[in-house]
């Protein structure tokens, strides 16, 4: 992930997926600020930001690479 740059006044750091391609058009950004971690569309970012314990963030991520990883040696 690379840094995103701020809006608004939160004391969030966002960060753009590395998954997001160059292009521009599919772009998440992540934000971690300390129990939480948020997410949002980086094209609409005042549209709003999905907020979820970092343990949970943390557990989705463990299972999403999980997943990958069963398809590939599938």
């Amino acid at each position: 992930m690379s840094p995103a740059q701020e809006t608004g006044n939160d004391d969030v750091r966002w960060f753009t997926s590395s998954y997001s391609g160059g292009a521009g058009s599919d772009c998440v950004e992540v934000g971690f600020g300390g129990l939480v971690t948020s997410i949002r569309d980086s094209k609409a970012p005042r549209q709003g930001k999905l907020t979820v314990r970092t343990s949970a963030f943390a557990a989705l991520v463990s299972d999403l690479k999980a997943c990958a990883d069963i398809r590939e040696t599938g």
